[in-house]
């Protein structure tokens, strides 16, 4: 009986070893364009900085603001 325990333990592993041994995607964050490497509370709009703010509410005005031409 132990032996049987012993080769359905190793057979368990055998399985799902390969499952743990993938690697994630790498991402190079390097070679993205700039207009993806800024924070995520500055505003762009037409490629030029229009404001920055950490509150999503206040980039929401400036991108409407710069879109409707008020800035």
């Amino acid at each position: 009986m132990n032996k049987l325990m012993t080769v359905v333990a190793l057979a368990t592993t055998v399985i799902s070893a390969p499952a743990f041994a993938q690697t994630p995607p790498k991402y190079h964050h390097d070679s993205a364009p700039a207009q993806y490497q800024q924070p995520s509370d500055v505003v762009t709009f037409g490629g030029k900085v229009v404001g920055q703010d950490p509150d999503v509410n206040v980039r929401e005005n400036l991108l409407r603001d710069a879109f409707a031409g008020g800035h």
